[in-house]
């Protein structure tokens, strides 16, 4: 009689239907098993080792055998978070629903966000917030002489760009190095009204200190540039 016929005879069939323990006997043949160095187990692979051990155990004898369940959250598939060898984030949008989960993912690598999804062809009224550089309340640049221009055009002042910037339809990436202490990324979507394009956003930096407060919908502005930048990229 080899060592598992010997353990199913130990085994109280009244008590391997009624509760998950062992018999005394049981136990002491699974030590003796276990203990048993691999080259006297007759070719027995010992890949082959836990799962035989798992069969034998679950099945014959309804047992004690406690194992950790494999626990993974519920899988949100309206975005995904990644982030890049390189140190920047990129972020998926499928559909646009749960800002507040996407929020909290984007905290969890480190970015600061404030994330709205409005219905097609809005957009939230401006002064939500006090901006980190020209993108949200840009100057007008009618009258404005060279030098000013030229202060105008410098590329600090049009961080809001830089810091998230599209990549195709569904998917952006967040650089990170564009972002100052403290300041944080606002994300304005909206579901886009041109063909090959899920949605439309509007990145911006809120200066650091400043709240960023709810949203009122109101009349977007044209999609056509965000068409054209989203297409650049």
């Amino acid at each position: 009689m080899n060592k598992l016929d010997r353990m199913v005879s130990a085994i109280d069939p009244a008590a391997a239907c009624t509760e998950p323990a062992m018999s005394q006997g049981v136990h002491d043949l699974l030590a003796e098993i276990v203990a048993t160095p691999p080259a006297l187990r007759r070719g027995r692979s010992p890949w082959r080792r836990p799962l035989l051990a798992g069969v034998a155990v679950a099945g014959l004898a309804a047992a004690a055998v406690v194992a950790a369940p494999m626990v993974s959250g519920p899988s949100n598939a309206a975005y995904a978070v990644t982030e890049n060898s390189d140190g920047t984030i990129q972020v998926t949008v499928k559909e646009l629903r749960d800002p507040d989960g996407l929020e909290a993912k984007l905290k969890a690598v480190g970015i600061p966000a404030d994330v709205t999804f409005t219905e097609a062809g809005k957009q939230c009224a401006r002064g939500r917030f006090v901006g980190a550089d020209l993108a949200y309340d840009p100057p007008n640049t009618q009258n404005m002489t060279e030098q000013q221009r030229k202060e105008f055009d410098k590329p600090d002042n049009w961080r809001s760009r830089d810091v998230a910037a599209p990549i195709n339809q569904d998917t952006f990436v967040i650089s990170p190095r564009f972002m100052r202490p403290s300041e944080t990324l606002v994300l304005e979507f909206r579901p886009g009204n041109y063909p090959g394009m899920r949605w439309v956003f509007l990145p911006y930096l809120a200066k650091a200190g400043s709240p960023v407060a709810p949203c009122r919908p109101v009349k977007a502005d044209s999609d056509e540039g965000m068409v054209k930048e989203q297409a650049r990229n």
